[in-house]
């Protein structure tokens, strides 16, 4: 199991829920902060292991749900900033998404790295671009909800033995 991708999942599902218009911020705000507390303790610790990439991404996925849980908790008050981090995000994840291809990592790191970027993108278009339509909003929640479903289910991939082939 990989525990960067359960805890990236879980942060994607939990701000989904939120920007779908779902749930409150406060309640929000704490579960977004758990699960970036989990991910910079793995960080910090070493549960990245000796992959900088690897490493790297699990870092930045921490201080993106930092980021959530503040922009969850100041009720939207941020977004344009929240967007702009968004947008690095998505940046080190298309990378990302280039190195795990280029050295035949197993499948589920490469098709994470590129649905992150592809949602990330999306977030950084509805908090800084088009910050004033709430409809397009709440699609990107959904859509960011969903695509935190599927990276909990590409980390846990190994261990129901589904690993995806490379690309």
């Amino acid at each position: 199991m990989d525990v960067a991708l359960v805890a990236l999942g879980a942060i994607l599902v939990t701000y989904g829920w939120y920007w779908g218009g779902v749930t409150e911020s406060r309640t929000t705000a704490y579960a977004l902060g758990a699960f970036a507390f989990m991910l910079g303790l793995g960080f910090a610790f070493g549960a990245a292991g000796s992959d900088v990439v690897g490493a790297t991404l699990v870092a930045f996925a921490a201080v993106f749900g930092f980021l959530a849980a503040a922009n969850a908790w100041n009720e939207s008050a941020q977004d344009r900033t929240f967007g702009m981090f968004a947008l690095l995000f998505a940046i080190v994840s298309f990378f990302g998404f280039m190195y795990f291809n280029d050295n035949s990592a197993p499948g589920q790191y490469t098709y994470a790295a590129l649905l992150a970027g592809v949602v990330f993108a999306l977030i950084f278009i509805s908090a800084s671009l088009v910050h004033h339509n709430r409809g397009f909003k709440n699609l990107v929640g959904w859509v960011t909800l969903f695509a935190g479903v599927v990276l909990i289910w590409f980390g846990f991939a190994e261990a129901l033995g589904n690993g995806l082939d490379p690309l």
